[in-house]
């Protein structure tokens, strides 16, 4: 009896030292990350790149904590990719066209033109990248087309882009066409060019000095809002929203995959969830947003809207056709991708004109007087 006494004793013992074990056990382990933006400080993608932040911060109890960091904080924003894989900064927000040197697919995630000259909108295209098979090539383009060693997610898509500003009001297509016209380097400018277009390719920071020396007679920037901030109303009055060269605007975050991995599989499976939730936060905050930025450039700043030229839509997506099947006859990759979002759009678009028809009923109810 003693014995068993003796052994319960020892025991009960062990379990107490166990329990002092546990109740002293290490906390959970913290990670603090930097996530450098591709934009200045203050722009509407910065308030909604520290949203996301604190949204992962709150979910994961204050274990991840994000640092966002305007552009140029840490490196030149077409730096941020091989930063990001090296481990200079844990994280970044970019774009999949800025890699557009690098292979022509990295356009047809972040801002396919006119839909990728196969009809898909902002909707279809955020649809068939979470459930058409668009994520795993999106995936692969990072890590095998481009061999980074990143996690990446699609955020806050902050499009359509505008067609753009004139300083004088193109009345038909001509018109545009022969005008110097700042646009983005890349696919857009090759499908500018097939027009019969003059592209210019001119940085932001340069884009209201060209337009002040004649430099460019107009020229497309990004949306209504960001627009606004820039204060391009100053040197052009005349601007159309109509624009098929970045009518899809999706940002992403591109993680180091080193750290991606030192993560737990909950703060993976939070930070995926606040990825696809800055989805939403980006498409409504840019609804209003934009809305509110186009009544101001209307109603306080002189600007005049019109609309893009007759014939632009038609001649634009002749020559989108032309420029995407080019780069599909040299790359098997492009093709790849290409051929993934033109099955998709086969089964979407068709239900989705039906429903613009009614978009535009409902849109005309604010014109019904009573």
């Amino acid at each position: 009896m003693r014995k068993v006494i003796g052994l319960i004793a020892i025991a009960v013992l062990l379990a107490g030292f166990g329990l002092a074990d546990l109740s002293q056990a290490a906390p959970a382990p913290q990670f603090k990350w930097r996530m450098q933006s591709s934009h200045p400080a203050g722009a509407p993608q910065i308030v909604l790149l520290q949203r996301m932040a604190a949204d992962i911060e709150k979910m994961s109890a204050g274990r991840l904590n994000i640092e966002i960091l305007a552009t140029g904080a840490i490196v030149k924003p077409f730096e941020l990719i091989d930063a990001v894989d090296k481990g200079i900064i844990e994280t970044g927000q970019f774009w999949t066209h800025y890699t557009m040197g690098k292979h022509p697919a990295g356009s047809l995630f972040s801002s396919p033109l006119g839909g990728a000259g196969s009809g898909l909108d902002l909707m279809n295209h955020l649809s068939w990248y979470l459930q058409g098979g668009g994520r795993d090539l999106y995936l692969e383009y990072y890590n095998k087309i481009l061999n980074k060693d990143v996690m990446a997610f699609m955020i806050a898509p902050d499009g359509p882009e505008a067609f753009g500003w004139a300083r004088k009001k193109p009345e038909k297509l001509q018109d545009y066409l022969k005008m110097r016209f700042r646009m983005s380097s890349g696919l857009s400018s090759d499908v500018l060019k097939d027009m019969g277009g003059t592209p210019v390719n001119v940085s932001g920071g340069e884009l209201i000095p060209a337009l002040e020396r004649g430099v460019i007679d107009g020229g497309e920037w990004i949306n209504t809002a960001s627009d606004l901030k820039v204060g391009l109303y100053d040197v052009c009055k005349y601007y159309s929203l109509q624009g098929l060269h970045q009518a899809i605007g999706i940002q992403d975050i591109i993680i180091n995959g080193k750290a991606w991995r030192s993560l737990p599989p909950d703060i993976q499976a939070i930070v995926q969830c606040a990825t696809t939730k800055s989805i939403l936060d980006g498409m409504l905050y840019f609804i209003e947003e934009n809305a509110k930025a186009l009544k101001i450039l209307t109603t306080e700043k002189g600007v005049i809207l019109y609309d893009a030229p007759a014939g632009y839509s038609e001649a634009f997506i002749k020559s989108a056709k032309k420029v995407l099947s080019q780069f599909e006859a040299k790359d098997a990759f492009f093709k790849k991708v290409l051929e993934s979002q033109r099955k998709y759009a086969s089964v979407v678009v068709p239900f989705t004109k039906e429903t613009n028809k009614l978009g535009q009923l409902i849109a005309g109810a604010a014109e019904v007087k009573k």
